[in-house]
């Protein structure tokens, strides 16, 4: 009995506040309804005058001189309309003393006399039952007794004008009610199941009646409080699904009517899709078995059902109110609907759950086709229709399929939403298919497989799953950057340069986990030199396939004039050399495979160097893309070189002048090493230290001759094409060059090595020098730009 006490105590505290929330409201509402009478009853000025002018036909024309006389009382008459906006306002921030005491007096001692003359009743009972004066039937009967006394007093009370008095004494007799037919069954034994449920669901087609009657939204919300209940309080701990469904069902179907007749009961909605719902999991969480199955399936769609006809019911005959959390309900009921019902098939058909998502979503949008056939517009219920199904839709590919699979048809599907908002100009659909192109490049990246291969055995180069993923998700992000330059949209712009970026680094990353891979395979089975030898290859060969990429992506940038793409280009260019500058700094391997010039170290270099050069030199780049700066770009807005752009033009030619002098310096290092290496070998003789300390000096002469040579060849280069880049280049490479000789050489190599390096310095210093002195005009005369230095 406490429990139950407690519990209805809850209840009342709720109806308290939302009655109180609704009287407020409607206090308001009659205040600013009674002022605005008030200005329609005030006669104005120049009609008061005229009632005294009828007194003599004479005085007609004094109408018009006698405005002074009218004036002095028109301050009485016009000030209202001005200040009569103000008395809303001040309830706002202070109530006056008879506000208070009509509160006070009114509302809140009938709600805590109603809640005490509750709990003196049940202390009344408590204390005669637990000496024993009634007998259990008694007991009962005079629960309903008093229900029935309040109900009746509540009536009377309302034909007497006191409405907020006579809902208090009315809630708190349904209450006792609920609290008789609970004890009758639970506590006392005095009536079966079936007996209490019906009298139950009698109690609550009363409390909605009274609510009819009294306009009362509070006494609805306990009549809705005491139905769900109900099944709860009356439960005997057996399982009884068509009971139980049906109750609820009925239950549902009465109080959706109940909304519809009564519009302002909004509230109705979302409160028995909870309580539908709610009763509905925890019977699944408890009772259910897989002999329910079907029986299941069939209530849960009724449940749906309720709710779908009546959202269907409100597309078709739209209001302007209560748009917002009526399409809240629709989405919640079709996501508990789905789950449920997923619930269901992963239980025992996990094969049917695909076809049973796809099969909603198609429901969904036949439904959406019928409404926008009847209504001939575009609503707020025909989008969130569209977009339940296009969700489902997802969903359904995301359990039929896995994997690189899931990427193909998720991108598909992308497509096919694209070209489907085009056509119909629905933007939600456009980008419903630009955000399903997001969640697959995320989902890509996580694959299993995306970034190495597994089983690396069963690998094939482009012969794979993977590489059709990847391919056919950039297709798609290329195709929906070129579609987004048809629609006029304020981010259009945006979404192209992070689309023409997404299928650049997608190719990227394919085509270098691709190139990984098929080297992975190769060393599978390989050991030793082999092995070395693969692994040494790969680093060269990752260079050489990212020039490769970065040509054709580039050329398109700057002829197209994409900037998202010449900004790939230029960037993957630069990562190739600086990753080639790089491997030159280790040793080749294997060592004893070296050949001067004939190598792969040296054949992939001039392949990559090759590939960046032809991009220097294509047809006046630089010049385009500086003519382009006063075109719109491919975004609308940029219209200036960005300035990292401007010194990546500066680092390109940097880094392939670099990658040229690490080079030729390894190919003269790994000469001379191979040649040490040789003859350390187990089968040559042991008097090689000589030998040996030769191959050293000859090693570090030849490097610093190299390095000398290079320079030169630099700056004649310099000259001839008036490039300061490369002279300025040139010259740094002699000042490393005059620290080797002077700090390395002078210390380590024999006098013989000492003295052909110095003079091969001194020679070329005074070469240079000369060469500035005689062409000091042509070199100064017209310098050129900086970034011009090939």
């Amino acid at each position: 009995m406490e429990m139950f006490l407690f519990l209805l105590l809850t209840i009342l505290v709720f109806v308290f506040i939302r009655k109180v929330n609704e009287l407020s409201r409607k206090v308001d509402y009659l205040q600013s309804e009674l002022l605005r009478r008030q200005q329609m009853v005030t006669p104005p000025a120049g009609v008061a005058g005229v009632t005294h002018v009828p007194e003599s036909p004479a005085a007609s024309p004094v109408i018009t001189s006698e405005p002074n006389p009218i004036f002095p009382q028109a301050p009485a008459a016009p000030t209202p309309p001005h200040p009569k906006p103000l008395p809303p306002q001040p309830p706002k921030h202070s109530r006056t003393r008879a506000e208070w005491e009509a509160l006070v007096g009114g509302k809140l001692l009938n709600r805590i006399g109603a809640f005490a003359l509750i709990l003196g009743v049940g202390f009344f009972l408590k204390y005669a039952f637990d000496n024993n004066w009634l007998s259990e039937t008694m007991r009962v009967l005079i629960g309903a007794a008093i229900g029935a006394g309040l109900l009746v007093l509540g009536n009377r009370s309302h034909h007497k004008g006191l409405q907020i008095f006579s809902q208090g004494l009315i809630g708190a007799g349904l209450a006792i009610f609920y609290l008789s037919v609970y004890a009758s069954f639970n506590f006392y034994h005095l009536v079966p199941q079936t007996v209490a449920l019906v009298t139950m669901a009698g109690v609550t087609v009363l409390a909605f009646w009274q609510a009819f009657i009294y306009d009362s939204l509070a006494i609805s919300v306990l009549g809705w409080a005491g139905g769900f209940l109900t099944p709860v309080l009356l439960s005997t701990g057996t399982a009884n699904e068509v009971g139980l469904f049906t109750y609820v069902a009925l239950l549902s179907a009465g109080l959706l009517a109940v909304t519809l007749k009564k519009e302002a009961w909004v509230i109705l909605e979302p409160l028995t899709l909870a309580g539908m719902y709610l009763v509905y999991f925890v019977w699944f969480a408890d009772d259910y078995t897989e002999s329910d199955f079907a029986l299941t399936i069939f209530f849960l769609t009724i449940f749906w059902g309720l709710f779908f006809s009546l959202e269907v019911r409100h597309a078709l005959r739209p209001t302007a109110v209560f748009n917002v959390p009526r399409q809240i309900v629709a989405s919640l009921n079709a996501a508990l609907y789905y789950l449920g019902m997923a619930a269901l098939f992963e239980d025992r058909h996990e094969d049917w759950t695909s076809a049973m998502t796809l099969a909603l979503g198609a429901v969904y949008f036949i439904t959406m086709v019928a409404i926008k056939r009847r209504t001939s517009s575009e609503t707020l219920t025909t989008t969130r229709l569209t977009l339940t199904a296009i969700i489902l839709l997802v969903i359904a590919t995301a359990i039929e399929f896995s994997g690189f699979k899931l990427i193909i048809f998720w991108s598909l599907e992308a497509l096919a939403l694209l070209a489907c908002g085009r056509r119909w100009r629905l933007s939600h659909v456009w980008q419903s298919g630009l955000a399903l192109i997001g969640i697959s490049v995320y989902a890509l990246l996580f694959t299993n497989g995306a970034l190495a291969y597994q089983p690396i055995s069963e690998f094939k180069l482009v012969l794979n799953q993977r590489f059709l993923a990847f391919a056919i998700l950039a297709a798609t992000c290329f195709t929906a950057a070129r579609f987004l330059k048809t629609i006029e949209h304020k981010q259009s712009g945006l979404l192209q340069i992070c689309l023409h970026y997404a299928w650049c680094v997608l190719l990227f990353i394919l085509f270098t986990v691709e190139t990984n891979d098929i080297f992975a395979k190769l060393m599978l089975n390989t050991t030793g030199q082999a092995q070395a030898h693969l692994s040494s290859i790969l680093g060269y060969t990752f260079a050489t396939v990212w020039a490769f990429f970065a040509l054709p992506v580039t050329l398109a940038g700057m002829r197209q004039k994409m900037f998202p793409l010449l900004y790939s280009g230029l960037a993957i260019l630069s990562l190739a050399l600086i990753w080639a500058v790089l491997q030159t700094l280790g040793q080749f391997k294997p060592l004893s495979e070296f050949a001067l010039l004939i190598n792969h170290r040296f054949l992939l270099s001039m392949v990559l160097l090759a590939a960046a050069l032809f991009l220097l030199r294509e047809a006046s780049w630089f010049d385009k893309l500086t003519a382009s700066q006063d075109n719109e770009s491919l975004a609308g807005k940029e219209k200036q070189r960005p300035a990292w752009l401007k010194w990546l033009l500066i680092g390109i030619p940097t880094i392939i002048v670099l990658f040229v002098f690490g080079l030729f310096t390894a190919e003269t290092r790994d000469y001379f090493d191979r040649a040490i290496f040789l003859l350390n070998r187990p089968d040559t003789s042991a008097d090689i230290s000589q030998k040996i300390e030769q191959l050293r000096n000859l090693k570090q002469l030849n490097v610093s001759g190299v390095w000398l040579l290079y320079s030169i060849a630099l700056m004649a280069i310099g000259i001839w094409r008036r490039a300061q880049g490369l002279r300025l280049l040139s010259i740094g490479i002699f000042g490393i060059t005059i620290l080797k000789i002077f700090l390395y050489d002078l210390s380590f190599l024999s006098t013989l090595y000492r003295i052909f390096a110095f003079l091969g310095l001194g020679l070329i210093l005074l070469l240079v020098s000369y060469l500035y002195q005689k062409y000091k005009t042509i070199i100064f005369d017209a310098p050129a730009k900086p970034e011009e230095m090939g």
